[in-house]
């Protein structure tokens, strides 16, 4: 997997608890793997909440009431 560098600004906490208990040698991939973890998380989240949506009566009618603005005057 290509890898590429990233500049960002986190707290000086966080940043000393990192280096207390993960070694430099391996912090990239720590951070990688915590972020992956939290972005699987936050687009489970999503799904589930996408899904209640497509599911509520209330947001059908709503989206049915909107869906002529999706073609409307176009070819």
């Amino acid at each position: 997997m290509k890898k590429i560098n990233v500049t960002f600004s986190i707290p000086e906490e966080i940043n000393n608890k990192l280096h207390t208990l993960v070694t430099k040698k391996k912090l990239s991939a720590f951070v990688a793997e915590t972020l992956d973890k939290a972005l699987e998380e936050k687009m489970d989240l999503l799904k589930k909440a996408y899904a209640e949506a497509a599911n509520d009566p209330g947001q059908r009618e709503v989206a049915e009431d909107w869906k002529i603005t999706e073609t409307e005057g176009w070819e």
